[in-house]
């Protein structure tokens, strides 16, 4: 499983640098990479746990369901940190 995710790590890096710093969800990963959704989530948590991956929430006022959450690169200087849920209902994000 470890050759399978760092064959994939190189495409999602890639498929985010392309996204810029509004990030992708898994199912916008899927789709531009066309892998499927088990190998796109351990590539990310690996490159979470590395730290060359922030994760954030996108809310879209009206929708129904779960706020998905979205990947982006972290940059050199970026003090960002990832959202949490709790702060995540607090923040307000528009587009």
């Amino acid at each position: 499983m470890f050759e399978t995710v760092e064959n994939y790590r190189p495409h999602v890096i890639a498929a985010l640098g392309d996204a810029g710093t509004k990030g992708l969800t898994v199912k916008e990963l899927r789709e531009r990479i066309n892998a499927g959704e088990e190998i796109i989530r351990r590539t990310l948590t690996l490159l979470l746990c590395a730290g060359k991956v922030r994760e954030s929430f996108r809310y879209t006022p009206g929708a129904r369901g779960a706020v998905p959450r979205v990947y982006a690169l972290t940059q050199i200087n970026d003090a960002t940190l990832a959202v949490s849920p709790a702060a995540a209902s607090e923040q307000a994000v528009t587009e």
